[in-house]
């Protein structure tokens, strides 16, 4: 492991230990997910070669949360989402710390972009029960997605396995100027009605903007009450079911990818 990368793990476990401080004193729910879960039950904390820190929250605490209690956060810590920043890329929160910043390059055509170290919060929203709506909703919120991701087409991770419709869409999206017509904030609020839309009572829930999309979507009882983990020293809140969430998301996850796959999806260098 590099020094930068490693570097960057501590200040982001520095971020989610005081997030998580605020949630356990009001009683807010949280899971961790994706690779932080894969980390907490493979590694016992971040995967070797990974960066970033995801915890997703029942939709009513997470709201409760952003209105009520993210006030309570240090002052090197902010919150920052597309409800307070037009120009933010992305539907989920982010927990920036203001003291670092890091140079990061996202693939091979990129430029460098300095950004703040932060971690990431995901809201859990219900799906329809029946499939065929869920399927439905599913494409209707996957072509929001698609939209905000050609209107920022250079945001777009080039390095990211693709399937080729994904592929020729983003073709079209850089010939095409869609920001021209489109105004990507907008549809970022289309997409916050959509999701709400769904009960607590539904039998499927996840984060599906998340960057696996729909495939973060499980059955609402793999979270349940949850249960501690290890995590770098520290124990936080994972899935109650960790190991049927885990095999849904990643199949044999006990299993180490490749060599060639052990690397860090971004190149980066710490700035304080």
């Amino acid at each position: 492991m590099n020094n930068e990368l490693r570097k960057l793990q501590l200040i982001d476990i520095e971020i989610l230990r005081n997030v998580v401080a605020i949630l356990d004193k009001n009683n807010l729910q949280y899971y961790m997910i994706a690779g932080t879960l894969l980390g907490a039950v493979r590694h016992h904390g971040f995967i070797p070669w990974d960066d970033d820190i995801d915890i997703a929250m029942p939709r009513e605490d997470y709201e409760q949360f952003l209105a009520k209690n993210s006030n309570e956060l240090p002052n090197n810590l902010h919150v920052k989402n597309f409800r307070n920043d037009s120009n933010f890329k992305y539907y989920i929160t982010r927990i920036v710390d203001d003291r670092y910043k890091v140079i990061e390059l996202r693939n091979r055509n990129s430029k460098e972009s300095i950004t703040n170290i932060s971690i990431d919060i995901f809201p859990i929203d219900g799906v329809p029960n029946n499939k065929i709506k869920r399927n439905i909703y599913y494409l209707h919120v996957l072509f929001y997605r698609a939209l905000i991701s050609l209107i920022q087409k250079d945001n777009i991770d080039r390095m990211r396995k693709r399937n080729f419709l994904e592929k020729l869409l983003i073709l079209l999206g850089t010939h095409i100027p869609l920001n021209k017509v489109l105004d990507a904030h907008k549809i970022q609020y289309k997409i916050d009605k959509l999701l709400k839309k769904q009960n607590d009572d539904s039998i499927y829930a996840g984060s599906i903007m998340g960057a696996y999309r729909v495939k973060e979507i499980v059955p609402r009882e793999y979270f349940g009450e949850g249960r501690l983990y290890e995590f770098e020293g520290h124990m936080f809140r994972g899935p109650s079911d960790y190991d049927a969430y885990l095999k849904h998301m990643y199949g044999d996850y006990m299993k180490l990818p490749s060599r060639e796959q052990r690397e860090s999806k971004k190149h980066f260098e710490v700035m304080s």
